[in-house]
């Protein structure tokens, strides 16, 4: 496979913008996707591939289809053979195909957005929401290389809005306020905030996602707290604080074990888990690297081979993120860099 070389510095990565790129031989094997947000207006936006040898491709948006993929993109979200990556500071999405990334439609969004992450509600619709103060979720139209509405209605939630999970019928959408719908309302008078025992809404930490654990139960992680929603009743279960443990609400993630029995949630570099059947706050973290750096954890991932991904970053530069993979013992499998500020995490 052909390897691909750029200078390491955000000036070469986002200055030049004239470089012959070459497109790798093969993708195939394809193991993890990492996809980063880049440098703030600058349009520098970009995916790095993990194969199961080991092969680590850069840039490779712009390397198969010779153009930029756009500015500060979020996250990656697979529908058939399409992956649909929002980029919410172009207001687009763009869809390529999830194994070559060969484009296939950039989705405009002309509404005063911030798109963030999609869902797919089934059929030819999408649910995406927007990180602005005063948000909007959106229903979109993917009916690609037809004549259609695109946008087919949205509505202002009254805060951000983040990850989202479809279950039992319904979409239980994170943000400033957590909201659920029957999968046949999803409008503003169909919208139900979630709250905790003291009737207080829930807010969730940062870009944290809902999981479904092996009991079919909701997860969140809130301000402090760790949250279990009765995905029926929509009341909550149970509630962990964890304000000791000195969780960062503004870059913390929460993942589950694809057996659904066990909880991750990070703060800074600590990653911490819960068993959904017996939920204590835990004594201590399973990961806690010991580095001489002032690096933070900017997400979290539990692979389909249950071991951790973390993503880091020099926070307030513009040097580019290390990710790194761990077993559950917190013992260090392998690391590699990819673009500037790494979020989004896509397993195949």
């Amino acid at each position: 496979m052909k390897k691909f070389l750029y200078g390491l510095t955000a000036c070469l990565f986002a200055c030049t913008p004239e470089i012959n790129y070459e497109a790798p031989e093969s993708l195939d094997d394809l193991r993890v996707l990492i996809i980063s947000e880049g440098q703030f207006g600058y349009g520098t936006s970009s995916l790095t591939s993990l194969s199961y040898d080991g092969t680590v491709e850069q840039d490779l948006f712009r390397r198969i289809n010779n153009r930029p993929m756009g500015d500060v993109a979020q996250s990656a979200t697979r529908i058939g053979d399409l992956l649909y990556v929002p980029m919410n500071n172009s207001k687009k999405i763009e869809v390529m195909d999830y194994k070559t990334f060969e484009s296939v439609e950039t989705m405009p969004i002309d509404e005063d957005v911030i798109p963030m992450y999609v869902c797919h509600l089934g059929g030819d619709s999408i649910a995406l929401t927007d990180q602005k103060s005063n948000s909007r979720l959106m229903i979109m139209d993917i009916n690609h290389g037809s004549d259609r509405k695109m946008m087919r209605r949205s509505f202002f939630l009254g805060g951000r809005s983040s990850q989202m999970v479809m279950h039992n019928n319904k979409l239980f959408v994170n943000g400033d306020n957590m909201s659920v719908y029957d999968l046949d309302n999803i409008t503003s008078q169909g919208r139900r905030m979630l709250k905790k025992k003291d009737d207080v809404y829930i807010q969730n930490a940062d870009f944290s996602k809902p999981v479904v654990d092996k009991n079919g139960r909701i997860w969140a992680l809130g301000y402090w707290q760790l949250i279990c929603i009765d995905p029926d009743t929509e009341e909550t279960l149970v509630e962990l604080n964890l304000i000791d443990l000195k969780i960062n609400s503004r870059r913390s993630a929460l993942d589950i074990s694809p057996d659904g029995k066990t909880l991750y949630f990070n703060s800074a570099r600590r990653v911490y888990t819960v068993d959904v059947d017996n939920p204590t706050v835990p004594d201590a973290p399973v990961i806690y690297p010991q580095r001489d750096d002032q690096r933070t954890v900017y997400n979290m991932a539990i692979s389909k081979e249950n071991t951790i991904f973390l993503s880091e970053v020099l926070y307030g530069s513009l040097s580019r993120s290390r990710i790194y993979e761990y077993d559950l013992q917190g013992n260090e499998i392998r690391n590699f860099r990819a673009g500037i500020f790494s979020h989004g995490i896509y397993f195949y």
